[in-house]
C-alpha cells in the first residue's frame, strides 16, 4: 500500500508518519478502502502520542498509549463506536509493525476495562461495520459481481444514493479527481451538491473509472447502461438482499422494520450513507470543528439543508 501523509513541522510526528508510511508499503491484509482508513485513524494517533508522551519508535506503542488516545476522544465527545474503529486501526498498524516490543491486551477486554459500551449506537444501527464491508466484496468478487463491490466502495467514501452512483459518469469523476470535489447534479431533489474527497474515495473513484468506458457509467455495466440504469438499480439492491445473510453480521435483525431495542437493521445499500455520514462527521470534529459546524457540513454533503438530519445517520451522536 503506497500511502503518503503530509508533514506537519514537527520533528518528533514527522518521524512517526514516515515509519508508519514505511510499514504500510508492507501491509496487505484487509480491503484497500480499510487500510486507508486504519491509516488515517493511526495518522491521528500519533500526533496524540507524539505531541504527549514523545514516542519516537512505533515498535514502543503500548496499552497506555492507546488508553490516553481513547480518553482524549472521549473527552471531546466521540461515540464509542468511532473510539473502537480508532482502536482498531491502531491494532491494525501495530500487527503489521516489526519487532514490535509490547504485546496489546485483548480488544474486548481493554474496551471494557476503559469504559467503552456496546455498541451499536442508537436503536437501529442501520451503518455497515468494516468486516461487514470486507466479507461483502470478497463475496461479491468471488461471484464475478466485482461491480457491487465498486458501488459499496464509492458509496461508502462519499455518501451517494444508489441512484447516484449509478448514474455517475466517467466524465463526472474525471473532473472530481482533477479538483479533489465530486459534484453531482443527478440527485434527489435536483439540488447539486460538493462533496470533497478524501484519500479513501480518490481510490474509490480511480477504481471505478478503471473498468469504465469513456463517456459511459463508472458503476453501471455497459451491459444495463443503454437506457436501462433503472433495471441495473433493482439487480444491484435485489442481489444485495438476496445475498446478505452470506455477509452481514448474525445479530442483525431479518428486517429494518419493527426492530426492537438494542436489535441492528438488516444491510441494505443505503447503510453506507450512514457508515460515511458518521466517519465524515467524527473527521470534521478531528479537525476542529464545533458539534454543530460538523453536523451542518456533513448535511450539506448528503444533500440535507438541516444540520439536524445527519442525527438520523449519526445515531443521535
Amino acid at each position: 500500500m503506497n500511502y503518503k501523509r503530509n508533514k506537519c513541522g514537527n520533528g518528533k510526528i514527522d518521524n512517526l508518519g514516515a515509519q508508519l508510511e514505511k510499514v504500510l508499503k508492507g501491509a496487505h491484509q484487509g480491503a484497500l478502502q480499510t487500510r486507508y482508513r486504519y491509516a488515517e485513524g493511526f495518522k491521528r494517533f500519533i500526533t496524540h502520542v507524539g505531541n504527549k508522551f514523545g514516542l519516537q519508535r512505533l515498535q514502543n506503542v503500548q496499552d497506555k498509549h492507546l488508553a490516553s488516545y481513547a480518553k482524549s476522544l472521549m473527552e471531546k465527545g466521540s461515540s464509542d463506536k468511532y473510539i473502537k474503529t480508532e482502536l482498531s486501526a491502531i491494532r491494525y498498524i501495530h500487527a503489521q509493525t516489526p519487532q514490535a516490543k509490547f504485546e496489546l491486551t485483548d480488544s474486548k477486554v481493554f474496551n471494557k476495562d476503559i469504559g467503552l459500551g456496546k455498541t451499536p449506537d442508537g436503536r437501529c444501527d442501520r451503518a455497515w461495520t468494516e468486516k461487514e464491508i470486507e466479507a461483502a466484496k470478497a463475496y461479491f468478487d468471488k461471484l464475478g459481481r466485482n461491480d457491487i463491490s465498486r458501488a459499496i466502495d464509492l458509496a461508502r467514501s462519499t455518501g451517494t444514493r444508489l441512484d447516484e452512483a449509478c448514474t455517475l459518469r466517467s466524465n463526472e469523476v474525471e473532473k472530481a479527481l482533477k479538483n479533489d470535489v465530486l459534484h453531482l447534479t443527478n440527485t434527489k431533489g435536483g439540488r447539486p451538491r460538493d462533496i470533497p474527497l478524501t484519500p479513501q474515495a480518490k481510490e474509490a473513484l480511480e477504481n471505478a473509472l478503471k473498468n469504465s468506458e469513456r463517456g459511459g457509467y463508472v458503476i453501471t455495466p455497459q451491459s444495463f447502461a443503454n437506457g436501462n440504469v433503472h433495471g441495473y438499480k433493482a439487480d444491484l439492491e435485489n442481489f444485495i438482499y438476496d445475498h446478505r445473510g452470506n455477509f452481514q453480521d448474525a445479530d442483525r435483525n431479518l428486517t429494518a422494520h419493527n426492530v426492537a431495542a438494542d436489535e441492528r437493521a438488516a444491510l441494505t445499500f443505503h447503510g453506507l450513507r450512514h457508515l460515511f455520514a458518521r466517519e465524515e462527521f467524527e473527521r470534521k470534529i478531528e479537525e476542529g470543528l464545533s458539534r454543530y459546524e460538523a453536523l451542518r457540513e456533513v448535511a450539506q454533503e448528503l444533500g440535507h439543508n438541516r444540520a439536524e438530519v445527519t442525527l438520523i445517520y449519526t445515531g443521535g451522536k
